[in-house]
Formats: structure tokens, sequence, C-alpha cells
């Protein structure tokens, strides 16, 4: 100890550590404040942070802003009958028999638990389908690998719908029959964007139905989250997604 230059422990100790007597050094230690100073500041500090209620508010403001938006890209239009959907109808239910018979080509259909595809003028992978996963991987079949669009699609959809100004004559390359079994559905998703022009429009037909925005899915068993937005679709009726 005396070749350290102290000849007492506690003028070491002193010499080491934080001492009071500089309380504004920058090596103070903190002080423990006094039990109801504690108290106080537990309060301060606990109400400079956001509540469960203020979370949910937020929470509530940020979906209703994405609900917005969405909306605002959104156009629904009632335009075919009852009469016109059942002629539709019995078009498409002799697109499935045709399918069943094996009288499409390879890729024009596709099936899967609870829905069958058929697709026409344009089909492309998607889904396990891909070779690698994700967004953008998806790629259009060689040109004339699916039949092409059905001239009762022309006659009984299309035109109609160049009529009615939703789309431009010569817009549509590709139809897409989306067949659902009851409890049917398809997960979320975006429409390939470099593949898919906008707007994509689709008709409903059979049943009203529902579009759900902003769910999430988790599987075995299947689980679904609450949309963000809920969109009724009644039979008859065009959707347009912007």
């Amino acid at each position: 100890m005396a070749g350290s230059g102290y000849t007492d422990l506690r003028e070491k100790l002193k010499s080491m550590l934080p001492y009071r007597d500089n309380p504004k050094g920058p090596r103070d230690a903190p002080v423990e404040p006094p039990p109801y100073e504690r108290k106080r500041r537990y309060h301060e500090d606990s109400a400079s942070e956001p509540s469960d209620y203020e979370e949910q508010q937020q929470q509530q403001k940020e979906e209703e802003e994405e609900a917005r938006k969405v909306k605002s890209g959104i156009r629904q239009l009632r335009l075919f009958s009852a009469e016109e959907c059942a002629k539709i109808e019995a078009r498409i239910e002799d697109v499935v028999s045709r399918a069943e018979k094996g009288l499409y080509k390879e890729h024009t259909v596709d099936r899967a638990p609870l829905r069958n595809k058929y697709f026409f003028g344009e089909g492309y992978t998607y889904g396990s389908q891909l070779q690698r996963r994700g967004p953008g991987q998806e790629r259009l079949y060689p040109r004339g690998e699916v039949d092409a669009i059905p001239e009762w699609v022309h006659d009984l959809v299309i035109r109609k719908l160049v009529e009615h100004r939703v789309i431009p004559e010569g817009f549509v390359n590709s139809a897409v029959i989306n067949d659902y079994q009851p409890g049917g559905c398809i997960v979320s998703h975006v429409d390939p964007i470099h593949i898919f022009e906008r707007p994509i429009v689709s008709v409903s037909f059979f049943s009203d139905s529902a579009l759900c925005f902003g769910c999430k899915f988790q599987f075995k068993p299947i689980r679904v989250s609450e949309p963000v937005l809920f969109l009724p679709v009644k039979r008859g009726s065009v959707t347009v997604l912007r």
C-alpha cells in the first residue's frame, strides 16, 4: 500500500470512485432519490410512453388511412342483369365441363383445393410453380401454351365493358376464370405489376361474394386476420382495381 502513495485504503478508494464533493463533475455517481421522488418520477416517465389505448388509437388511424387509399383505387359498377348473368354462367359451366374432359391445353387449367383457374389468351407461372419464390418471379408461358380467349367472352363480357367505357377497345389480351367451390378463396396477393397492365377488371357471377384487403394468412390450419377493408361484391357487378 505504501508503494502506491496511500497509507489509508479509504483515501485510495476515494480517489478511484466518483464522489459527492463535486456533484457537477463528469464522474458523479447518480444519487438515489428518496422514495416519494422515485414514485413521482415513475409517473412522469410512464406518462411519456403511449398507453395501450393510445397505441390502439394510432393503429386504428393507420388502418383507416390504409383503407382510404385502397378505396381510392377501386371502382364498382352493376352492369350485368340477372338474365345476362345466367347466360354467361352457362358458358362458364361449359368451360368447366370441357376442362374435365381434357379438351384444353395443359397450361390453360390450374387446379387447387376448392379453386380451379382457367387461363385464356395468356397464362403465367405463380406460387408453387415458381422455381424462385417471391414477387417479380412470375413469368408468362410461351405464346400458344394456353387456349385463346373464347368468342363468348368477347361477345358477352368484354364488349359490354368497352361500351360502358370501363376499358378501351383492344385493352384485353388475357381472360382468367377463377372457379371457387364453397369455402374456397385465394390468399392475399398483388397481381404481378410486370405482367398486368392496370386497371385489373373482374366480373363476378353465380353468387355474391367479397374482396378483402390487408388480410394476413396463417396455415395448418388456415387462419386469417380481420381485413383492413371488406368490399362486398354482388353477382353481375364489375370491380375495377387501379
